[in-house]
């Protein structure tokens, strides 16, 4: 068979290519590198601070020795010649009870003041029925007020004399009028599972009167110089807790903490963590140990 002439000079060309192509420096095919995931981050640098516990609270201003009055007979209730915060003294006449029945008369017996004070409640109207055992007044020293509240069982632990309170009245919001506890109860109602305590106000205020409702914040246990983290940075796992430390290279590390005490979102660590370090308080939900980070707005 005869071969053309352009064919055998393609096929030279051809097997030179091959030729020089087998002898050039072979290299490796490399792919290229993906990239780092980097998460943004906040992070709060630890300082040791108080951590102050306290106990919400709710009570009713009452004078200082109050004394209920109760009449002597049975019968109805015909005179009551005192008001509402009128000043009587000792052995004053404040009520008449009237102890007739149907068919006999009796004179009106007296209902005398036991002590000298203020008229700080009058329950009854005049034409009641009372017994010996119904409140006609109560009598009390409205220049000297107390709280009364009641702290359930389950807290009673932390009571004690001289523990301070801020103390908030409905008709004076914003304001804050100081007090302490004087004293507590010994016993334990077995009715509502609760302890009788009574603060006074630290200072006089003509504003505050017998009967008002207040809210108060009872301080109780301090944990003073302690190093606290906010609660939401901590990441439980079965029963162990963890956050998420930035180190100075960008990355983070996952450290295992031990909690102690906990108020309004912010928690004790009483153990895993140092003063000057920093834990992530904001994207850690993303994280995993050894992960590079970006830290935007620190927390203060």
């Amino acid at each position: 068979m005869r071969i053309d002439g352009k064919k055998i000079i393609l096929l030279a060309l051809c097997g030179a290519f091959l030729f020089i192509l087998s002898r050039m420096p072979k290299k490796k095919m490399e792919l290229p590198k993906a990239e780092e995931t980097v998460y943004t981050v906040k992070t709060q640098k630890l300082e040791r601070t108080n951590l102050q516990e306290y106990l919400r609270v709710n009570g009713t201003v009452k004078a200082e020795n109050s004394i209920s009055v109760y009449p002597d007979m049975a019968g109805k209730l015909t005179r009551v010649p005192v008001t509402l915060g009128s000043y009587v003294k000792k052995g004053q006449v404040i009520a008449e009870v009237d102890p007739s029945s149907p068919g006999s008369y009796y004179t009106t017996s007296p209902v005398y003041a036991p002590i000298s004070g203020y008229i700080t409640s009058l329950p009854l109207t005049t034409g009641t029925t009372v017994t010996t055992s119904s409140e006609i007044a109560i009598i009390g020293n409205i220049n000297n007020l107390q709280i009364e509240c009641k702290i359930p069982e389950s807290k009673i632990a932390v009571l004690k004399n001289g523990l301070v309170a801020h103390v908030g009245l409905e008709a004076y919001k914003g304001e804050v009028f100081p007090a302490h506890i004087f004293r507590i109860s010994p016993i334990v109602d077995e009715t509502s599972r609760t302890k009788q305590v009574y603060l006074i106000f630290d200072t006089n205020d003509s504003r505050i009167n017998a009967g008002m409702y207040v809210k108060m914040l009872l301080d109780t246990v301090l944990h003073e110089n302690v190093i606290t983290v906010p609660t939401d940075c901590i990441v439980s796992e079965n029963t162990k807790s963890f956050v998420y430390v930035y180190n100075s290279d960008g990355t983070v590390s996952k450290r295992e903490i031990k909690t102690g005490a906990m108020v309004d979102g912010v928690a004790e660590v009483t153990q895993g963590l140092d003063e000057g370090e920093s834990v992530v308080v904001s994207g850690m939900q993303v994280l995993s140990d050894g992960v590079k980070v970006k830290e935007v707005g620190g927390a203060k």
